[in-house]
Formats: structure tokens, C-alpha cells, sequence
């Protein structure tokens, strides 16, 4: 078997955030390797650091009141490695922004109520793709709806986006968020907010979008039933520490850690006694 490429190196990674005089530390040295193609998990419960761990990454803590220490290493297409936490603030911010895709918990209320899709999704294509011409632009579209099974057309592209249904605002936040030349997927908590068989319908889509595309992905969550079906890797948080990672299946199984066992147990209780990734 080839060796994977490996993609995201996070190392030693401490994380202080400052108000006036006094420092909250959020993540405490916080390690883990992701290699290409890989799907990772990051679960825990409220406040365990996990969308802390995302933000941290994709550059999205506020500059002027965060304290880093540690290094999050980027491998780069053309072989080179980029230290994330050594690059000026808007340079990280740029960088990131192409090479990794984030889907966010409130993905279907980022669109803007005032605008047409048409015109957020048309502005979103043209800031990566600046050469595309107008025309480029709506057949690209209209390509990307009929692969992300956004049905309606033109009619659909001249609403705004409180005239459609969450789920389909889901879709369309979810092909936004795309159009970039992105390496790594990251979604956190991306179908809280949605009823269940949206919810269901939204994990489905994921999957098969990663099973097309071969991204790697980085999924947040507090539901450890989607991530034993969405992951075949998997970190535990707890205080911004991690707990316990490994392969999914088998923290699963026969989790080292109390902690593990008492989420797995949690998850168990709530489904039922079958098999967590059970549908």
C-alpha cells in the first residue's frame, strides 16, 4: 500500500486568549497528524476545545487577543511545509482561505438575506477564479447545482435565500464554501441547526462528495454516532486537552481512556443498544 502524504501536522499547540489583564488558556498542547485522504473527528463535549482546535487552524481567532505557542505545519502542493502560526496575520489568512474549505454550524444563515444567490454565489466563484467571464461563471453554476442536487435552475439562482428551504440553503453554503482548490474539508457542527432527515440527508451528501473528491476531511462534532459514520480517525477533547485519539472503531470498542468510554456509553444510551453508526 502507498504511503499517504502527510498534509497537517499539529504540534505542541497551546492557545491563550486575552481580556485586558487576564489570559484564558483554551488549548493545551494539543498534537495530532493528519495524512492525506484521511477523515479525522474531533468530539467532546461543550467547551472541550474542539471548535477552538478549528479555529485556531484556519486562522479565524482574533489577532490582537490570542497567544499562540506550538506550530500547525501545512503541506503545500508543490512539496513545502508553511508553520501556519509563523506567517503575518492577513498572509496566514489568505492562505488558508485556498487551501482549506470550512463548512461552519450556522452555514445556512451565512448567506446574505439581502442578496440573490445568483450574485453571493457569483462573487464567491470570481474571487478564486478571477479569469472566469460572466458567462464562465453562470455555466459553472448551473454545473455545480445539478452535482450538489440543487434543483430549481435560474429560478432558484434569482431567489434570495430565505425563499428557499434549509436544506437547500445547506447545499448551496456547502458549494460556496468549495469553490476553492481546498486540500482539507472542515466542517463543524454543520447540521446542528437542521431538522433529522435534513440532518441525514446533509451527512449523506458529505460523504459522497468526499468519496468523489478524495478531500481530506476534519469534522467537528458532539455526536459521536455521525462521526463513527463519517470518520475512520478520531480525537477526544476534554478542557482543551485531547483525551485520546486513534482509529475510530476501535476507541469505539475498547476506548483506553474513562472519558472515551463515558461518551461512547452517552452515545450508546441515546441510541440504543445496536451499533452507534447504525441508521
Amino acid at each position: 500500500m502507498t504511503d499517504k502524504r502527510t498534509i497537517l501536522i499539529v504540534e505542541n499547540l497551546n492557545v491563550t486568549i486575552k481580556n485586558g489583564v487576564t489570559r484564558f488558556p483554551v488549548l493545551k498542547d494539543v498534537s495530532f497528524t493528519i495524512r492525506e485522504g484521511e477523515r479525522w473527528a474531533i468530539a467532546g463535549e461543550s467547551g472541550a476545545g474542539k471548535s477552538m482546535t478549528m479555529n485556531a487552524i484556519a486562522g479565524l481567532l482574533p489577532e490582537g487577543s490570542t497567544e499562540y505557542t506550538g506550530s500547525i505545519l501545512f503541506h503545500e502542493k508543490n512539496g513545502e511545509w508553511m508553520d501556519l502560526l509563523q506567517m503575518p496575520y492577513q498572509s496566514r489568512r489568505s492562505f488558508i482561505s485556498e487551501q482549506i474549505a470550512i463548512i461552519f454550524q450556522d452555514s445556512i444563515n451565512a448567506l446574505n438575506p439581502n442578496e440573490r444567490i445568483m450574485k453571493q454565489w457569483g462573487d464567491t466563484i470570481r474571487l478564486h477564479h478571477p479569469e472566469m467571464s460572466n458567462n464562465d461563471v453562470e455555466n459553472h453554476i448551473l454545473d455545480q447545482m445539478e452535482i450538489f442536487g440543487v434543483r430549481g435552475g435560474h429560478e432558484t439562482l434569482h431567489r434570495f435565500p430565505d425563499q428557499l428551504s434549509g436544506g437547500m440553503r445547506q447545499r448551496i453554503a456547502i458549494a460556496m464554501a468549495l469553490e476553492s482548490e481546498a486540500q482539507i474539508l472542515i466542517a463543524d457542527e454543520p447540521t446542528t441547526s437542521l431538522d433529522a432527515i435534513t440532518q441525514r440527508n446533509t451527512i449523506e451528501f458529505i460523504r459522497g462528495l468526499l468519496d468523489r473528491r478524495r478531500w481530506t476531511l476534519l469534522f467537528i462534532s458532539h455526536n459521536l454516532g455521525i462521526l463513527q459514520y463519517m470518520c475512520d480517525h478520531i480525537i477526544i477533547m476534554k478542557d482543551g486537552r485531547i483525551v485520546e485519539q486513534g482509529e475510530t472503531e476501535e476507541l469505539f470498542q475498547s476506548g483506553k481512556e474513562e472519558y472515551t468510554r463515558q461518551l461512547v456509553s452517552e452515545t450508546r444510551k441515546i441510541m440504543g443498544d445496536h451499533e452507534v453508526c447504525d441508521e
